[in-house]
This record gives C-alpha cells, structure tokens and sequence, in this order.
C-alpha cells in the first residue's frame, strides 16, 4: 500500500470530524439565527411605524448630514455610525462625487453650493 492510501484515508477522518463539529455547530447556531431574524423584523416594524429608513438604508441625504458634522470621513466610518455597509455608502458617495461629495486626500466632504465662496475642491471648509 502507498503512503498516498494513507494519507487519503487520514484526511478523510480528519474531514470526518470537521463535518461533524460542524453539524454540532450549526444545530447550536440555529437558535441564534432564528433571534438575529426577529430581532430585524422587529426593527423594521419600529422603523415603519415610527416613518423611519428601513434598517440597512440610507439616503444621500444621510451620508450629507454626517459628513457635515465629521468632515474628511472615510466610507468606513460614515457606514459604520450609521450602520450599514461600506459598499451602500461607498455607492451614495461614487453616485453624487460631481455633484454632492467631493473627495479630497484626507476624505469626503459635502460639496458647497455654487455661489457659498467656498470650494472643498481647495481645501475651504
């Protein structure tokens, strides 16, 4: 018998064990999943009933008015405060960059209105 016969059937006793940890793990999981579900069908209930953004949304207008308040903020940290995912900011930021947003070397900033005697584009803030 080859050494490769060997090592075959230890690797399969060794996945053996891993498939069966695993099963162990996901039946001890399923009741965590199950709460992670109601827990967001709950808050989307209290955002509806309450006329907020659905959890895991935000607008344009949201990304704005944080980066009015935390100007040269990176997409992480926008997402982050306000609880989504980096790629929906990263989105709203890429959609409205020669509109909205501007980004600089330290971050992104809100665009100022023409005619504010201010340009982000040169640092004045």
């Amino acid at each position: 018998m080859s050494s490769r016969g060997a090592i075959g059937r230890a690797s399969r006793g060794v996945v053996a064990e891993i498939d069966e940890r695993l099963k162990s793990l996901d039946e001890q999981l399923a009741s965590h999943e199950e709460l992670l579900a109601e827990r967001q069908r709950l808050r989307a209930a209290r955002a509806t009933l309450l006329g907020e953004t659905p959890v895991g949304q935000i607008t344009k207008d949201d990304v704005a008015a944080y980066l009015k308040e935390h100007p040269g903020s990176g997409p992480g940290d926008i997402a982050e405060a306000l609880g989504v995912s980096s790629n929906r900011v990263s989105a709203h930021l890429f959609r409205a960059k020669t509109t909205r947003f501007v980004k600089r070397r330290d971050g992104w900033y809100v665009r100022e209105a023409k005619g504010s005697g201010r340009d982000p584009e040169r640092g004045e803030s």
